[in-house]
Protein backbone atom coordinates (compact mmCIF):
# COMPACT_ATOMS: atom_id res chain seq x y z
CA UNK A 1 0.00 0.00 0.00
CA UNK A 2 1.23 3.47 -0.88
CA UNK A 3 0.47 6.46 1.35
CA UNK A 4 0.21 10.20 0.66
CA UNK A 5 -0.49 12.90 3.23
CA UNK A 6 -2.04 16.36 3.04
CA UNK A 7 0.00 18.66 5.29
CA UNK A 8 -0.36 22.26 6.36
CA UNK A 9 -0.79 24.38 9.46
CA UNK A 10 -4.24 24.53 11.06
CA UNK A 11 -6.58 26.85 9.15
CA UNK A 12 -4.76 26.70 5.82
CA UNK A 13 -7.67 24.91 4.11
CA UNK A 14 -6.25 21.43 3.56
CA UNK A 15 -9.31 19.56 4.86
CA UNK A 16 -11.58 21.54 2.54
CA UNK A 17 -9.35 20.68 -0.42
CA UNK A 18 -9.18 17.04 0.68
CA UNK A 19 -12.96 16.67 0.52
CA UNK A 20 -13.17 18.75 -2.65
CA UNK A 21 -10.61 16.49 -4.35
CA UNK A 22 -12.69 13.36 -3.85
CA UNK A 23 -15.91 15.16 -4.77
CA UNK A 24 -14.31 16.27 -8.04
CA UNK A 25 -12.42 13.13 -9.05
CA UNK A 26 -14.96 10.45 -8.21
CA UNK A 27 -13.30 7.76 -10.33
CA UNK A 28 -9.75 8.34 -9.11
CA UNK A 29 -7.19 5.56 -8.79
CA UNK A 30 -6.40 6.67 -5.23
CA UNK A 31 -8.54 6.30 -2.10
CA UNK A 32 -9.58 8.63 0.68
CA UNK A 33 -9.52 7.20 4.20
CA UNK A 34 -13.26 6.49 4.14
CA UNK A 35 -13.08 4.25 1.08
CA UNK A 36 -9.82 2.68 2.26
CA UNK A 37 -11.33 1.70 5.61
CA UNK A 38 -14.39 0.14 3.97
CA UNK A 39 -12.20 -1.90 1.61
CA UNK A 40 -9.85 -2.93 4.40
CA UNK A 41 -12.49 -3.90 6.96
CA UNK A 42 -13.82 -6.69 4.75
CA UNK A 43 -10.43 -8.42 5.10
CA UNK A 44 -10.31 -8.27 8.91
CA UNK A 45 -11.18 -11.40 10.83
CA UNK A 46 -13.59 -10.51 13.62
CA UNK A 47 -13.47 -12.43 16.89
CA UNK A 48 -17.25 -12.48 17.31
CA UNK A 49 -17.63 -15.61 15.19
CA UNK A 50 -18.66 -16.64 11.69
CA UNK A 51 -22.23 -15.37 11.76
CA UNK A 52 -21.26 -11.83 12.79
CA UNK A 53 -18.36 -11.80 10.33
CA UNK A 54 -20.77 -12.72 7.55
CA UNK A 55 -23.21 -10.02 8.68
CA UNK A 56 -20.50 -7.33 8.65
CA UNK A 57 -19.39 -8.35 5.17
CA UNK A 58 -22.98 -8.13 3.93
CA UNK A 59 -23.43 -4.68 5.50
CA UNK A 60 -20.15 -3.38 4.08
CA UNK A 61 -21.13 -4.61 0.63
CA UNK A 62 -24.66 -3.19 0.72
CA UNK A 63 -25.73 0.17 -0.72
CA UNK A 64 -28.60 0.26 1.79
CA UNK A 65 -26.14 0.87 4.64
CA UNK A 66 -23.99 3.37 2.72
CA UNK A 67 -24.04 6.03 5.46
CA UNK A 68 -23.09 3.51 8.16
CA UNK A 69 -20.25 1.80 6.29
CA UNK A 70 -17.45 4.13 7.33
CA UNK A 71 -18.28 4.08 11.03
CA UNK A 72 -18.69 0.32 10.98
CA UNK A 73 -15.43 -0.22 9.11
CA UNK A 74 -13.50 2.06 11.51
CA UNK A 75 -14.96 0.14 14.46
CA UNK A 76 -13.80 -3.15 12.94
CA UNK A 77 -10.33 -1.85 12.03
CA UNK A 78 -9.60 -0.06 15.28
CA UNK A 79 -10.71 -2.88 17.56
CA UNK A 80 -8.12 -2.92 20.38
CA UNK A 81 -7.38 -6.62 19.88
CA UNK A 82 -5.72 -5.98 16.53
CA UNK A 83 -2.72 -3.98 17.86
CA UNK A 84 -2.11 -2.42 14.45
CA UNK A 85 0.52 0.01 15.76
CA UNK A 86 2.78 -2.96 16.48
CA UNK A 87 2.92 -3.62 12.74
CA UNK A 88 4.43 -0.20 11.93
CA UNK A 89 8.16 0.50 12.17
CA UNK A 90 8.27 4.01 13.58
CA UNK A 91 10.60 3.90 16.58
CA UNK A 92 12.51 6.95 15.39
CA UNK A 93 9.29 8.93 15.01
CA UNK A 94 8.29 8.07 18.56
CA UNK A 95 11.74 9.07 19.86
CA UNK A 96 11.51 12.45 18.11
CA UNK A 97 7.95 13.08 19.29
CA UNK A 98 8.70 12.14 22.91
CA UNK A 99 11.81 14.33 22.89
CA UNK A 100 9.74 17.26 21.61
CA UNK A 101 6.98 16.71 24.18
CA UNK A 102 9.48 16.61 27.05
CA UNK A 103 9.47 20.42 26.85
CA UNK A 104 5.65 20.70 26.72
CA UNK A 105 4.48 22.14 30.04
CA UNK A 106 0.78 21.45 29.44
CA UNK A 107 0.29 17.78 30.28
CA UNK A 108 -3.12 17.65 28.60
CA UNK A 109 -1.62 18.89 25.31
CA UNK A 110 1.21 16.34 25.49
CA UNK A 111 -1.25 13.52 26.20
CA UNK A 112 -3.49 14.60 23.32
CA UNK A 113 -0.57 14.75 20.89
CA UNK A 114 0.57 11.25 21.88
CA UNK A 115 -2.98 9.89 21.53
CA UNK A 116 -3.44 11.51 18.11
CA UNK A 117 -0.15 10.19 16.78
CA UNK A 118 -0.79 6.69 18.13
CA UNK A 119 -4.29 6.69 16.61
CA UNK A 120 -2.94 7.67 13.18
CA UNK A 121 -0.13 5.11 13.34
CA UNK A 122 -2.68 2.42 14.24
CA UNK A 123 -4.91 3.39 11.31
CA UNK A 124 -1.94 3.36 8.95
CA UNK A 125 -0.96 -0.07 10.27
CA UNK A 126 -4.48 -1.40 9.82
CA UNK A 127 -4.71 -0.22 6.22
CA UNK A 128 -1.16 -1.27 5.31
CA UNK A 129 -1.74 -4.75 6.69
CA UNK A 130 -5.11 -5.35 5.05
CA UNK A 131 -4.86 -3.56 1.69
CA UNK A 132 -2.65 -4.83 -1.13
CA UNK A 133 0.24 -2.87 -2.62
CA UNK A 134 -1.79 -1.62 -5.59
CA UNK A 135 -3.78 0.80 -3.43
CA UNK A 136 -2.79 4.40 -2.73
CA UNK A 137 -4.39 5.95 0.36
CA UNK A 138 -4.51 9.73 0.81
CA UNK A 139 -4.66 10.98 4.40
CA UNK A 140 -5.88 14.30 5.74
CA UNK A 141 -4.26 14.90 9.13
CA UNK A 142 -2.48 11.56 9.20
CA UNK A 143 0.51 10.49 11.29
CA UNK A 144 2.88 13.09 9.79
CA UNK A 145 0.42 15.86 10.60
CA UNK A 146 0.55 14.79 14.26
CA UNK A 147 4.31 14.26 14.21
CA UNK A 148 6.16 16.99 16.10
CA UNK A 149 9.87 17.52 16.60
CA UNK A 150 11.01 16.79 13.05
CA UNK A 151 14.15 18.90 12.55
CA UNK A 152 16.75 19.26 9.82
CA UNK A 153 19.33 17.95 12.28
CA UNK A 154 17.82 14.47 11.86
CA UNK A 155 20.38 13.53 9.20
CA UNK A 156 23.22 14.41 11.60
CA UNK A 157 21.65 12.75 14.63
CA UNK A 158 20.54 9.49 13.01
CA UNK A 159 21.93 7.16 10.36
CA UNK A 160 20.38 6.94 6.90
CA UNK A 161 19.31 3.35 7.62
CA UNK A 162 17.51 4.38 10.84
CA UNK A 163 15.64 7.09 8.95
CA UNK A 164 14.85 4.83 5.99
CA UNK A 165 13.36 2.15 8.26
CA UNK A 166 10.86 4.56 9.82
CA UNK A 167 7.64 4.18 7.83
CA UNK A 168 6.02 7.40 9.04
CA UNK A 169 8.99 9.48 7.83
CA UNK A 170 8.89 7.84 4.41
CA UNK A 171 5.47 8.36 2.80
CA UNK A 172 5.17 7.95 -0.96
CA UNK A 173 4.26 11.60 -1.32
CA UNK A 174 3.09 14.77 0.45
CA UNK A 175 0.78 17.59 -0.64
CA UNK A 176 1.72 20.72 1.30
CA UNK A 177 -0.62 23.72 1.58
CA UNK A 178 0.96 27.06 2.37
CA UNK A 179 -0.22 30.66 2.82
CA UNK A 180 1.40 34.03 3.54
CA UNK A 181 1.21 34.70 7.29
CA UNK A 182 -1.34 37.54 7.26
CA UNK A 183 -3.74 35.62 5.05
CA UNK A 184 -3.27 32.50 7.13
CA UNK A 185 -3.91 34.44 10.33
CA UNK A 186 -7.05 35.95 8.83
CA UNK A 187 -8.39 32.46 8.14
CA UNK A 188 -7.57 31.31 11.67
CA UNK A 189 -9.40 34.30 13.20
CA UNK A 190 -12.36 33.74 10.88
CA UNK A 191 -12.55 30.11 12.00
CA UNK A 192 -12.33 31.19 15.64
CA UNK A 193 -15.22 33.62 15.13
CA UNK A 194 -17.29 30.69 13.86
CA UNK A 195 -16.47 28.68 16.98
CA UNK A 196 -13.89 26.43 15.30
CA UNK A 197 -10.95 25.78 17.61
CA UNK A 198 -8.13 23.28 17.92
CA UNK A 199 -7.27 21.86 21.32
CA UNK A 200 -3.78 23.38 21.35
CA UNK A 201 -4.74 27.04 20.95
CA UNK A 202 -8.42 27.28 21.89
CA UNK A 203 -7.85 29.57 24.89
CA UNK A 204 -5.07 31.78 23.56
CA UNK A 205 -5.35 35.57 23.35
CA UNK A 206 -5.02 37.09 19.87
CA UNK A 207 -1.33 38.07 20.36
CA UNK A 208 -0.56 34.61 21.76
CA UNK A 209 -2.50 33.03 18.90
CA UNK A 210 -0.46 35.02 16.36
CA UNK A 211 2.75 33.77 17.95
CA UNK A 212 1.42 30.21 17.97
CA UNK A 213 0.40 30.33 14.29
CA UNK A 214 3.78 31.83 13.29
CA UNK A 215 5.62 29.05 15.15
CA UNK A 216 3.34 26.38 13.70
CA UNK A 217 3.90 27.63 10.15
CA UNK A 218 7.67 27.66 10.75
CA UNK A 219 7.51 24.10 12.11
CA UNK A 220 5.66 22.94 9.00
CA UNK A 221 8.18 24.60 6.72
CA UNK A 222 10.98 22.79 8.53
CA UNK A 223 9.03 19.52 8.38
CA UNK A 224 8.67 19.90 4.61
CA UNK A 225 12.35 20.81 4.29
CA UNK A 226 13.26 17.60 6.12
CA UNK A 227 10.99 15.49 3.90
CA UNK A 228 12.57 16.99 0.80
CA UNK A 229 16.01 16.21 2.26
CA UNK A 230 14.82 12.61 2.58
CA UNK A 231 13.80 12.68 -1.12
CA UNK A 232 10.07 12.41 -0.40
CA UNK A 233 8.04 13.76 -3.37
CA UNK A 234 6.36 17.01 -2.23
CA UNK A 235 3.74 19.03 -4.09
CA UNK A 236 3.96 22.55 -2.60
CA UNK A 237 0.79 24.60 -3.18
CA UNK A 238 -0.28 28.14 -2.34
CA UNK A 239 -3.71 27.61 -0.77
CA UNK A 240 -4.87 31.03 -2.03
CA UNK A 241 -4.29 30.11 -5.68
CA UNK A 242 -7.15 29.08 -7.96
CA UNK A 243 -8.96 26.14 -6.37
CA UNK A 244 -9.48 24.19 -9.59
CA UNK A 245 -5.87 24.65 -10.64
CA UNK A 246 -4.70 23.32 -7.28
CA UNK A 247 -7.09 20.36 -7.50
CA UNK A 248 -5.81 19.47 -10.96
CA UNK A 249 -2.20 19.66 -9.78
CA UNK A 250 -3.01 17.35 -6.87
CA UNK A 251 -4.76 14.88 -9.15
CA UNK A 252 -1.83 14.80 -11.59
CA UNK A 253 0.64 14.46 -8.71
CA UNK A 254 -1.23 11.49 -7.23
CA UNK A 255 -1.71 9.78 -10.57
CA UNK A 256 1.99 10.20 -11.39
CA UNK A 257 2.92 8.54 -8.09
CA UNK A 258 0.78 5.57 -9.07
CA UNK A 259 2.25 5.52 -12.58
CA UNK A 260 5.85 5.74 -11.33
CA UNK A 261 5.24 2.87 -8.91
Amino acid sequence: MKSVEFLGSSGVGKTYMYHKLFETYTNSTYLNVRKACIKAAVNVEISFGFNKQTLYNILLGSKVFEKKKYGLSKMILMDHRNNWSDKVNCKLSWDLLNSYLANEQRSEVAAKRVANFDRCVSLYGALKTTLNKNYTVVYDEGALHHHHGLKCSITADYSSSEIAQDEILNPDGVVFFDLPFQEHMSRVLSRRAKGIHTFSHANLSVPALEAYVANDIAAYHEKIKVLKMLNIPVLHLNASDDEWSNLEQINVFLNNLNYDA
